[in-house]
């Protein structure tokens, strides 16, 4: 069971390891009415990306495991898909961004489960704290597109 929930988290650090990447992409790359709102939250989300990457990496160490920090590695877990360089129109960000918000909060979820079948009340209390997170940015993100 301990070995399900360290694949798990490493499958969600891959997705946050690609996502890291995908949120500059965005940033860079936005167009559009809407874009110094969107420009600076893409700079936070990112942001929060690193320090989450870094936590999950230090708590798989934690826990005896070896977390995946390669992304050619990354890129063969991940369910985050890779966003090609170009424009983006704000619209077409938020509703990407909509998207890998879910997978965030379904992973977490998952995670939450296995830690505490484990006991594991240090990793469920970190995925709940980006839960709580996740919930608020889709809520937020799905607020923003109906403008």
């Amino acid at each position: 069971m301990k070995q399900e929930l360290l694949a798990k988290m490493n499958a969600y650090l891959a997705n946050q390891e690609i996502m890291y990447i995908k949120l500059h992409n965005m940033h860079w790359n936005l167009k559009g009415n809407g874009f110094f709102t969107l420009h600076a939250k893409l700079e936070e989300y990112y942001d929060q990306t690193a320090d989450i990457i870094d936590e999950v990496a230090e708590r798989i160490l934690a826990m005896g495991e070896l977390p995946v920090a390669n992304l050619k590695e990354a890129l063969e877990i991940t369910k985050v898909k890779e966003l090609p360089d170009g424009a983006i129109d704000i619209a077409e960000a938020v509703r990407i961004l909509t998207i890998d918000v879910e997978y965030w909060i379904h992973d977490s979820k998952e995670i939450v489960e296995l830690a505490d079948k484990e006991g594991d009340v240090v990793t469920a209390d970190i995925f709940t704290g980006y839960l709580k997170e996740y919930e608020k940015t889709l809520w937020m993100l799905k607020a923003f597109a109906q403008n």
